[in-house]
């Protein structure tokens, strides 16, 4: 576990999106009214059996997009994830759920998901949408993402995506996106204030 947050920590730079494109903003709300994500979309059973479903009891879910196969972006932030929770009290990380939802659901199975996500901290779950669930998911939170092609490389295609941490209450409503960071403190505060709200 050290070595992958130490592995993180080194990366100042990184590459979201292919070098002949230019990069894309995150898709903001199309409205100002506040988003709400419909339960099916996020109605995903984990292989290890600890989410089916948002739960209304949970103060909060902190969801975070990637693909296992990710080298850099992906480990660093959910590195990033796993500094937080480990920042917060025993009473603050009970009322909080990390969620690893992958971009790659052709490769990414869901023991796949679930064991990766492990790799971080035991309270980030790895979740494999089904495509539907998944384009659902991407237009109701502005998650970008693409699949490109690596005639060069073993992997085949790759997933170019944004970074970000997106905050959701048991009901599915958005309290907040919090971009890719390399300092844990940002997402300490916002849990945080989010719980004890």
């Amino acid at each position: 576990m050290t070595i992958l947050i130490s592995f993180a920590l080194g990366f100042a730079s990184f590459r979201f999106f292919a070098p002949d494109e230019p990069a894309p903003i995150a898709a903001a709300p199309a409205s100002t009214a506040p988003i709400q994500v419909p339960a099916e979309l996020l109605n995903i059973t984990s292989s290890d059996g600890r989410f089916s479903g948002l739960q209304p009891a949970q103060a909060l879910y902190i969801a975070y997009f990637g693909f296992t196969h990710c080298p850099d972006v992906c480990p660093t932030s959910l590195a990033m994830l796993s500094g937080a929770f480990n920042a917060l009290s025993p009473q603050q990380l009970a009322a909080v759920q990390g969620l690893f939802i992958t971009l790659d659901p052709k490769r990414d199975t869901p023991e796949k998901s679930t064991v990766y996500a492990g790799y971080f901290h035991p309270n980030i779950v790895g979740l494999t949408p089904h495509e539907g669930q998944l384009l659902g998911l991407s237009q109701q939170l502005g998650v970008y993402y693409k699949y490109v092609d690596t005639p060069d490389s073993a992997m085949e295609y790759s997933v170019d995506h944004n970074s970000f941490f997106y905050l959701l209450d048991g009901q599915g409503h958005l309290l907040e996106r919090i971009p890719h960071t390399l300092d844990p403190q940002p997402l300490v505060d916002a849990i945080i204030a989010h719980i004890d709200n």
